[in-house]
């Protein structure tokens, strides 16, 4: 079984795991799969499943000789969840357009229109 320690720090220390304010989590330097599944949020049954199944979606591991029960190297797992960090999202900008669409079909007027409307930007180019 794994030891986690949380110890308080000051301000002038930072953390990469998020931990509640004042903080830091200590991890062994090599875990198992209770480790990883308080990491990943997953449960061990899943990671379990996952290491057979989509070894893809889990990070690397390392089994040593004699031992059945795969470990993993903490620093490890911080980088391989450093690589699928998700960038904030840019607030994208919405282009306003001159006159809202209305819901539903469009009417037979306006159908009429947009073809007219198309058919004279097609005879002006030709």
């Amino acid at each position: 079984m794994h030891h986690v320690t949380i110890t308080p720090i000051d301000a002038a220390t930072q953390s990469d795991i998020p931990t509640p304010a004042g903080h830091i989590v200590v991890w062994p330097p090599v875990i198992g799969y209770d480790g990883l599944s308080v990491l990943l949020g997953r449960a061990v049954g899943t990671l379990q499943a996952d290491r057979c199944r989509r070894p893809e979606s889990l990070p690397p591991a390392s089994t040593p000789p004699g031992s059945r029960v795969p470990r993993w190297i903490t620093a490890d797992v911080l980088d391989w969840l450093r690589e699928y960090r998700e960038q904030r999202a840019q607030p994208h900008t919405v282009d306003p357009s001159p006159t809202p669409r209305r819901r539903g079909r469009p009417t037979k007027v306006e159908v009429v229109a947009r073809m007219r409307a198309a058919q004279a930007v097609e005879g002006g180019e030709a």
